[in-house]
């Protein structure tokens, strides 16, 4: 199997509701194709540097998938008939490429293992009984203002 990276414009003027469709629909292919999605990410809504079919806004998502040589194939078929999508360009992955790519992931792992361990021991902190400790100040009457 084959590393590649998946960079789409989708049309600025979908709502969220298109947008997700469209995501997943991507995925689907992918998928389909016997790949396996290892990230995705949105890069948001941004000003494209010329038109492109009258357009001047894109929403930039990159994929990145492991798949079968087949499967870059099977997204440009997709890609000339889907409206939402109207640039695209896959790059298949060297060897440096996939060595840093995976050593990211790895390093993203190890970090978000630590948050959720310190959030479990903040947890387990605040679940914890608390100490039971006396009141051994007593309460003294409140003194009267001199009045004068």
């Amino acid at each position: 199997m084959n590393y590649y990276e998946n960079i789409v414009i989708i049309d600025a003027g979908l709502d969220e509701e298109g947008i997700a469709a469209a995501e997943k629909r991507i995925i689907e292919t992918i998928s389909k194709s016997g790949g396996e999605m290892i990230k995705v990410e949105k890069w948001g809504r941004r000003k494209l540097t010329y038109k492109i079919n009258k357009r001047e806004m894109g929403i930039y998502i990159l994929f990145v998938f492991k798949a079968p040589a087949a499967a870059p194939a099977a997204l440009e078929v997709l890609y000339k008939v889907f409206d939402p999508v109207f640039k695209f360009m896959i790059v298949k992955l060297g060897k440096k490429e996939i060595k840093a790519l995976t050593d990211a992931l790895q390093g993203k792992a190890a970090a978000e293992a630590r948050v959720q361990e310190e959030a479990r021991a903040a947890q387990a902190a605040l679940n914890a009984p608390a100490p039971q400790v006396e009141n051994t100040t007593a309460e003294k009457p409140a003194e009267a203002a001199p009045q004068g």
